[in-house]
């Protein structure tokens, strides 16, 4: 009976000391969370600030002069709000170059193409004109006769063969 009783205490100091070191370690854990949540956090803030210095302002809360069809007012801008703004006007700003530039781009390479069937136009007509300037002077050649003589209309073929006319 004595062995039941002392097993009985034992089982219960167990119990308390079970109960204890449960809560020590979800005291442990619940620490180590909130140092992690601490730690992204300070990442967080920095990071922000850091986007905040490029964008040429801070991220603390300030009042600014705002220009109104009345004139100028002070407002207060709360924590954060100042570079939000700025971050987006950069936004704003990139998108409307890029569009800028892939219109700028679009129109010259539609200008390129113009060009380049204007081109194509132009050397398909000169090639038409030197062959038909090389058939008409083999003609004038066959007329040439054996002692060798040429008229104006053979310096006429040369000059038209040479892109001269």
């Amino acid at each position: 009976m004595l062995r039941l009783v002392s097993l009985a205490r034992w089982i219960g100091d167990a119990r308390e000391w079970l109960m204890l070191l449960a809560l020590a370690g979800l005291a442990a854990g619940t620490y180590a969370y909130a140092r992690t949540v601490a730690a992204d956090r300070d990442a967080w803030a920095a990071w922000a600030k850091q986007v905040c210095a490029f964008a040429g302002t801070s991220t603390d809360p300030a009042t600014v002069e705002v220009a109104t069809d009345r004139g100028k007012r002070r407002v207060a801008k709360e924590r954060g709000q100042r570079c939000s703004e700025a971050v987006q006007d950069l936004v704003a700003f990139k998108a409307g170059a890029q569009a800028s530039t892939a219109k700028v781009l679009s129109e010259a390479e539609s200008a390129r193409q113009d060009k380049t069937n204007t081109d194509i136009g132009t050397a398909a007509g000169n090639a038409a004109d030197r062959r038909r300037a090389a058939t008409n002077m083999e003609k004038l050649d066959a007329q040439v006769g054996d002692d060798d003589r040429v008229d104006g209309n053979w310096f006429a073929g040369i000059n038209d063969l040479g892109g001269l006319r």
